[in-house]
């Protein structure tokens, strides 16, 4: 790993891994591999921050300063025995912040909240305390969501624009800062939603941690960084021994933090590609064009050169890095027909690269209705029918592969299963989640058609003339995706058994289907393409499981036990089995293959073999095994082996390398 560190800087970064880096003498900024940013003789400028392109929210300035101060300054008053009233107070010195004392008071007034006044002793001081009536004080509860606390930073401030953001941070600085540029909290909920308003108002910052003089919570000091750059002056080389984590986002930059730090880097473009091993149907009597001009031959004439590339693909994926690691992406997607050509020689570096790393993902024509040229693979689950696009006329080739997902809107299944007694109510509460989903979607899809039209999608206006040409729309040929989360965990929660429970599958089933009906009378509804997702909920995972938790204490999670022993909480993605339900990778698939067969949308099931690096052969008679005998429609080959930082690849799960010991 390399180490790009400085005062305000802490960045740790895998190899190949992409640096955002300004061009020397220049004011522009390039991506460039950590291998190549190595090489420089000089130091050189990253940015620390960037910018905010949110819209403004839809909030007063005057309500964004009021929240700042109640959430840096404010109590509420926790029931009793005799009197339940939650009214708000905020605390503020006439003597030594007068200005400030002036200002919260012209701010309630503002919104006509009435409130009474009480002298008290301070540390430093007199302090005036300004409580709320019970009326003003549920006023203030709607903008919080909650009559609970005020002891946190809601959602709306956490999605502000540059300037509303700076707004709160310059509002909340005069009540906690000290030194100018720093705000002291030991609450970490709020030093985490600090942190976001202060990317969002354009600063960097970095995050301290110090030991209480009085009491016994540990204090946080966030410094803001106002500048927009930093040099760097060295990289160092680290071992590491931990997650890496591989974030996708469309502009292949994210924005990070590390050791209370934050920073903006290069991400690995997320792609995907279907290599067909033999010329497609639809393609064969297709001339080959060379400089824009089509050629008498046809592409049916290119098969030794499509062998040729294969080939070499399989061994460039099969030989790994230079230290012997896998090539994460591409992810190649490889269609199996009925009559696919097992033993063909030229198809053996395509067994030897997956039982050494399972990169290559396929797809099971052997048992479906459909033919390879009706699907499209767009990434590891997103999986497109064009079938939906046939029936708007024109042909395949002409559409294809115009086409793909506006968006995806996962349902959290668990909390459905969860607040639901009866069945009835479970596909009640599943359809009022659809419908927002579905109305989100469309919502989306008119902006991003409006940003298309306005010239903000340059390259997609382009690539999708000819749609628009057609159907009067750039994004028509781009289905509405919903996805599913948890199935398992809302199983657990709604009837208590899990989804290898013959009970429980048959209801998951029933759920896919309601879900698939639904899509199409959304179809009919909104005259756009709707498809079902495995969606692989990466982030979603734990982000609903944790929001659940807080909550509803007593949701099921699936890895329920560790949690209460401190682990984090998380949910099994879509209809997939708990994680450590079964090694036995044909038991999986026969629990699995109805469920995968009812996404129309993409899914796709991992087989962990636990082995290392099986044969070739072996490889090969696995995956044509799963392709006769299941309809499941995707699926991948994971083999175990550990990479050591020294030697590279060793077959096998090894904690400690087998060659020289070390436990990286």
């Amino acid at each position: 790993m390399y180490n790009l560190k400085n005062h305000v800087q802490d960045q740790l970064i895998s190899p190949k891994h992409r640096v955002v880096r300004k061009k020397i003498q220049t004011s522009a900024y390039i991506l460039e591999p950590i291998e190549d940013v190595m090489k420089l003789k000089s130091p050189f400028i990253i940015p620390i921050a960037g910018k905010n392109s949110n819209k403004e929210a839809t909030i007063s300035d005057e309500q964004i300063k009021l929240m700042a101060w109640i959430i840096s300054e404010g109590t509420i008053e926790r029931p009793t025995k005799y009197r339940r009233c939650y009214r708000i107070s905020i605390y503020q010195s006439k003597e030594k912040n007068k200005k400030n004392y002036k200002e919260i008071i012209k701010l309630l007034k503002h919104f006509k909240l009435k409130y009474s006044e009480y002298e008290s002793a301070a540390l430093d001081g007199k302090v005036t305390r300004i409580r709320l009536d019970a009326k003003s004080s549920r006023k203030i509860h709607k903008w919080f969501g909650t009559r609970d606390s005020i002891s946190f930073i809601p959602d709306i401030l956490l999605n502000m624009n540059e300037r509303q953001s700076k707004l709160f941070i310059q509002t909340y600085l005069k009540a906690d800062r000290f030194e100018n540029c720093k705000i002291a909290t030991t609450n970490l909920e709020i030093l985490d939603a600090l942190q976001i308003i202060a990317v969002n108002a354009g600063y960097g910052f970095t995050v301290l941690k110090r030991k209480p003089t009085i009491g016994s919570k540990d204090i946080y000091v966030l410094r803001l960084i106002k500048h927009k750059e930093t040099y760097i002056q060295k990289i160092t080389k680290v071992n590491y021994n931990g997650i890496i984590w591989c974030p996708n986002t469309k502009n292949e930059t994210v924005i990070a933090r590390r050791n209370g730090k934050v920073f903006i880097t290069g991400n690995t473009p997320f792609t995907n590609i279907t290599l067909d091993l033999e010329v497609p149907s639809y393609m064969k009597n297709e001339p080959v064009i060379i400089g824009g001009k089509p050629q008498k031959e046809s592409y049916s004439d290119f098969q030794k050169e499509m062998n040729m590339i294969n080939r070499a693909f399989a061994e460039m994926m099969l030989e790994g890095d230079a230290k012997g690691r896998v090539f994460t992406f591409p992810i190649p997607t490889y269609n199996i027909t009925k009559n696919f050509e097992w033993d063909k020689e030229d198809y053996k570096p395509l067994w030897e690269m997956t039982a050494k790393y399972g990169v290559p993902y396929f797809a099971n024509f052997i048992n479906s209705d459909m033919k390879p040229d009706d699907v499209r693979s767009m990434c590891c689950r997103l999986r497109i029918d064009n079938r939906e696009l046939k029936k708007r006329g024109g042909g395949l080739f002409g559409a294809n592969p115009l086409t793909g997902s506006i968006g995806v809107v996962t349902i959290n299944m668990p909390k459905i299963g969860y607040m639901s007694k009866t069945e009835e109510e479970f596909f009640e509460k599943l359809e009022k989640n659809m419908d927002l989903a579905k109305k989100s979607l469309e919502i989306k899809r008119k902006i991003i058609e409006n940003f298309t039209e306005k010239g903000l999608y340059p390259y997609s206006r382009f690539y999708l003339r000819s749609i628009k040409q057609k159907t009067g729309k750039y994004w028509k040929n781009h289905f509405s995706t919903i996805g599913l989360i948890g199935m398992n965990e809302a199983l657990l929660n709604f009837m208590g058994v899990n989804i290898a429970d013959e009970k429980g599958r048959k209801f998951a089933e029933k759920v896919l289907d309601f879900m698939r009906n639904k899509l199409q009378s959304y179809q009919q509804e909104t005259g756009n393409i709707y498809n079902l997702e495995a969606t692989p909920a990466e982030g979603a995972s734990h982000r609903l499981a944790r929001l659940d938790k807080k909550n509803y204490p007593d949701i099921i999670v699936a890895n329920e036990e560790n949690y209460r022993r401190g682990a984090a909480p998380y949910y099994t993605n879509s209809t997939q089995l708990p994680v450590d339900y079964t090694d036995d990778i044909f038991e999986a698939l026969k629990l699995q293959d109805n469920l995968q067969c009812k996404y129309t949308g993409g899914t796709v099931l991992h087989g962990f073999i636990g082995e290392s690096m099986p044969s070739p052969e072996a490889t090969k008679n696995l995956i044509r095994k799963i392709a006769e005998n299941f309809r499941l429609p995707y699926f991948t080959i994971t083999p175990t082996f550990s990479i050591c930082p020294i030697h590279g690849y060793i077959p096998g799960k090894h904690y400690y390398c087998p060659i020289c010991a070390t436990e990286n």
